[in-house]
């Protein structure tokens, strides 16, 4: 068996072997991720993202996280204290009855650039107590407008007094049984 010798080929400088088209799809992926960081991170920084950690907390009954995302305005004006936003049968009403949230795109309000209005519907879990392990609490879809409000250090909160109706509640409080019967 003979074997062929032959000189290897020298390698040019400057060449890193790839083709154009591979130089075009790695620039490709690499403006994809980079869209898709930055898009995650404005939405991190929406109202509807702030909404949505309002209502996990109020799903985990954190009345602490709950009071955190209310705008400084109600606070100064309704709620001064964490404690006085207890009191209310909101904050820890709902825990686990929280079934599903859907939340529109936000609105801006005419008269407040700071303002913005999502709509926002919510299904509540009637309770299971009283009834069969098999039988599940029936579920009822409640839609409220929100008020969200940009404050002064540039996080979206939720502004309660401009939220709920004229009997200070939220449509889905009307859920039963209400928080109110709970405790």
């Amino acid at each position: 068996m003979a074997r062929i010798v032959t000189r290897s080929r020298p390698v040019r400088e400057g060449n890193t072997g790839m083709k154009f088209s591979e130089l075009v799809i790695i620039a490709l992926v690499i403006g994809i991720l980079a869209f898709g960081v930055k898009y995650y991170m404005d939405y991190r920084k929406s109202a509807q993202f702030a909404l949505s950690e309002f209502m996990a907390a109020v799903k985990a009954g954190n009345a602490e996280s709950q009071y955190k995302m209310i705008s400084e305005l109600d606070r100064e004006k309704y709620f001064k204290s964490l404690t006085e936003y207890k009191r209310l049968l909101f904050p820890h009403g709902y825990t686990e009855r929280v079934a599903n949230v859907v939340l529109s795109s936000p609105e801006s309000d005419t008269r407040d650039e700071n303002v913005v209005s999502l709509k926002m519907t919510t299904q509540i879990r009637d309770t299971t107590v009283g009834k069969k392990l098999y039988e599940n609490g029936s579920t009822g879809s409640y839609q409220d407008t929100v008020k969200m409000r940009k404050d002064a250090d540039g996080i979206w909160r939720v502004l309660l007094s401009k939220s709920v109706g004229s009997n200070n509640k939220f449509k889905f409080e009307e859920a039963t049984p209400s928080a109110e019967s709970m405790f």
